[in-house]
């Protein structure tokens, strides 16, 4: 009979796998530790005769007090062991310190920018301070936000604002068959005839089918022409060089014989016909526009001489009279080309118009949108600005807005747009250009708050801000962001340093960190110690994070400046972020790591992309570029469009000088999907359903990127897979079956569906009527 001591193996060999949330290395409690200590002792020959096994004997009390030790021991190696990897860390701390050995520096709350632009009244130029400020309303249940410039600003009232003219599309389509003309010029009516002239050697004729009075945008008086039949144009043509004539006489052709010969057209009587006007034959209802080349008068026989006899009353002949040749003179026009007619031709079918009078005068088409490369006219700009012109904002109709580089031409009364700002969305006319734009930043500004004073005595100082959180403002270096922090000792500036590694003890520096609170410290003493008595401030600004206001909420100074009437707000601000979360810095510490502060491949661009605030899905390419005849790597990213520079100026401080990098923001690409699911009876289909869109549209949190079809999950350009869909829906409790899967109307078919060349695709909110997501009818 064997003993239950001789099957027990204990301890067991620790196997601990990878990206594990909890490291299991307590190996046992006290019990197992004594019945392992107690199963060693026969094996021990010194201790063959030992039988004790009372409460009393010492040996027991040793047994005992070695299984207290080695549980004790096994409790804090587990602990020790998960307080050492940044994944599995948990006491409050630990995991900041752990992340500060890989030199990772947590990102800070980031202060949001804004566009605005301001109107000034009067003649003289007015001048805004730098840390001029402004106000935002209350929006989405978040307290009104304070904005401030971050430079003094000039403000000229000569280009307060300016209407820009609508665009003409002057170049006429390869087929017509209407056009627009101006109601009081009109000398038509319903089945005239008419001739189109687009060049001298390009005539087009056409019946006049209707008349329509249309309503365009610009509220301009505009009739249609309608035309009978469709109109080809000849290449090149345009709209302000189109003449269109209509007839103001009529006249058929000489009938006492033939009429025709090649070009030359003899009329039925005197017609006043001049060299070089234009003519419209008709013949069976089918037209031919010709250019006359000469037309003179000519004399035609309409009887010819005869002689008659006279004869007496026995019919003898007496004598002749001879009558003379009846004449008559028509006008003899000749064409410019040959007219040939689709049935045979009888003259007297043929009919003339001539003496053509302008029909109408033509209207150049307006185009209803504006775009970057338009030609932007602005009339009214007639006096040159005397503050410089750098950045611009546009207002269309509908309020919508784009903030674009570029500067003001008042001798062609034109807006240069700068050639490398790339709109984002069509503007619908009419559209408003604002001339004195500039930026603002989140953040009130503190002055000289005193800190406290130096003690030489001590190694470390440190202190922390009165005001949270502190303000960082995007900035073109490797981080992507500045401090708006600055520190005088006994008023002697100091300098930020990341870290006190390699620093000397003469080095008048200081590092700044931030807790969970967003509360900021400053730590003196890793380098020079402050000296004794010194008085130390700061001066800051304090406000950041990610909610953001509207656009059209920020209309108001913080206080009032003389010569400032207006402030306009078109766009929404941008580039808001909430300091790294402690989830997100386990995520993102170990990655950024890996690139040793350079990016050489394509993963090591994503990384460093995806570090800059605001920024949601990176994808980087290599795409060949037929302009400079190389192969560059296109950084697409969802996100705000302004984010680009501060993206390409992040990824060029990581990079060699002359690396071909190029930033692009990824569009989106509206969406819709719709499935038909098979749920079991037993379970609830709004629970079910309220699964599945879990699934596919999660929202994001930090390292996770959310559903299968948030736009942060599938990135730019990224591909819907059926098969992924598939799968995880199927692993909801509930589902029998996927009856069918539509993607944009049609069923999905193959691997699944990619979006145009750099889009996304974009579902919209799931309950409201964007949601592009529908499930059994829910969306």
């Amino acid at each position: 009979m064997s003993c239950p001591c001789d099957e027990f193996n204990f301890p067991v060999k620790l196997k601990i796998g990878t990206g594990q949330e909890w490291l299991s290395r307590a190996l046992g409690g006290f019990p197992d530790w004594r019945m392992a200590i107690l199963n060693s002792i026969g094996r021990q020959p010194e201790l063959y005769q030992w039988r004790a096994r009372g409460e009393q004997d010492l040996g027991m009390m040793l047994v005992d007090m070695g299984a207290y030790l080695f549980d004790s021991v096994s409790f804090y190696d587990s602990f020790v062991a998960n307080e050492s990897y940044i994944k599995t860390a948990f006491r409050e701390g630990t995991d900041r310190k752990l992340i500060s050995i890989l030199g990772y520096i947590p990102r800070p709350a980031m202060s949001a920018q804004v566009w605005l632009a301001a109107e000034a009244e009067g003649k003289k130029v007015i001048n805004m301070e730098k840390a001029t400020a402004f106000r935002s309303a209350e929006f989405d249940g978040n307290v009104p936000q304070v904005f401030e410039t971050e430079q003094a600003i000039s403000l000229d009232p000569r280009v307060n604002k300016y209407k820009i003219d609508r665009v003409k599309l002057d170049d006429i389509p390869g087929i017509i068959n209407s056009f627009l003309v101006i109601p009081n010029t009109v000398r038509l009516k319903e089945n005239d005839p008419l001739l189109l002239v687009f060049n001298e050697s390009n005539r087009r004729v056409a019946y006049v089918d209707k008349i329509e009075n249309i309503s365009l945008r610009s509220k301009k008086p505009t009739l249609k022409i309608i035309l009978k039949s469709d109109i080809t144009v000849p290449a090149n043509s345009k709209f302000s060089e189109l003449r269109v004539y209509t007839p103001g006489n009529a006249t058929g052709l000489w009938t006492f014989s033939t009429a025709i010969s090649g070009t030359q057209y003899d009329l039925e009587s005197t017609r006043p016909i001049r060299a070089g006007s234009y003519v419209i034959l008709e013949h069976k209802g089918v037209l031919r526009g010709r250019k006359v080349t000469s037309a003179d008068k000519q004399q035609l026989t309409l009887f010819a001489s005869s002689t008659s006899t006279i004869k007496d009353t026995s019919d003898t002949v007496t004598g002749s009279v001879v009558s003379p040749a009846v004449k008559t003179t028509v006008t003899r026009i000749n064409l410019d080309n040959i007219v040939s007619w689709p049935d045979p031709v009888y003259e007297n079918n043929i009919t003339i118009y001539f003496n053509l009078v302008e029909a109408a005068k033509i209207v150049t088409p307006d185009k209803e949108t504006l775009i970057d490369n338009d030609v932007i006219s602005i009339p009214d700009y007639i006096d040159e600005s005397r503050v410089p012109v750098s950045s611009l904002l546009f207002e269309d109709v509908y309020k919508e807005g784009i903030q674009s580089g570029g500067t003001l031409d008042y001798i062609n009364h034109e807006v240069i747009v700068d050639v490398n700002t790339a709109w984002d969305k069509l503007l619908m006319a009419p559209v408003n250009v604002f001339g004195n734009a500039f930026i603002a930043s989140r953040g009130e500004t503190v002055i000289d708050e005193i800190l406290g004073v130096g003690d030489a005595t001590q190694e470390y100082q440190e202190f922390k801000l009165k005001q949270k959180p502190l303000s960082y403002l995007p900035t073109n270096n490797s981080k992507g962001y500045s401090s708006t922090l600055s520190v005088r000792v006994g008023n002697i500036l100091w300098d930020e340093v990341d870290t006190f590694y390699a620093t000397s003890k003469d080095d008048t520096v200081y590092v700044v960190r931030h807790n969970e609170e967003n509360e900021t410290y400053i730590k003196f003493g890793g380098a020079a110690r402050l000296p004794t008595a010194a008085e130390v401030t700061a001066s800051y600004r304090y406000g950041a994070g990610s909610e953001v206001p509207p656009a059209e909420s920020i209309t108001q100074l913080a206080k009032p400046i003389d010569g400032i009437t207006n402030v306009k707000n078109i766009l929404p601000a941008f580039g808001g972020g909430d300091a790294e979360s402690m989830d997100e810095i386990k995520y993102y510490a170990p990655r950024s790591a890996l690139l040793l502060g350079r990016t050489v491949s394509l993963l090591d661009i994503e990384a460093a992309a995806n570090q800059v605030s605001g920024v949601k899905a990176v994808k980087a390419l290599w795409r060949w570029d037929k302009v400079r005849s190389e192969k560059r790597a296109i950084i697409y990213y969802i996100g705000d469009a302004q984010l680009s520079s501060s993206i390409l100026s992040s990824l060029k401080a990581m990079s060699e000088p002359d690396a071909p990098i190029e930033v692009k923001q990824s569009l989106p690409q509206t969406a819709n999907i719709q499935i038909n699911l098979v749920i079991n009876q037993d379970y609830s289909h709004k629970l079910v359903i309220a699964d599945v869109q879990t699934i596919l549209y999660e929202v994001p949190s930090a390292g996770f990127k959310g559903g299968l079809l948030r736009a942060e999950k599938l990135g730019p350009e990224g591909i819907v897979y059926n098969s992924h869909m598939i799968d995880a829906i199927m692993e909801v409790n509930g589902v029998n079956d996927i009856e069918s899967i539509t993607f944009d109307s049609t069923i999905l078919t193959g691997y699944g569906r990619q979006p145009e060349p750099e889009h996304y695709f974009e579902f919209g909110e799931l309950g409201t009527l964007s949601s592009g997501i529908n499930i059994n009818g829910v969306v």
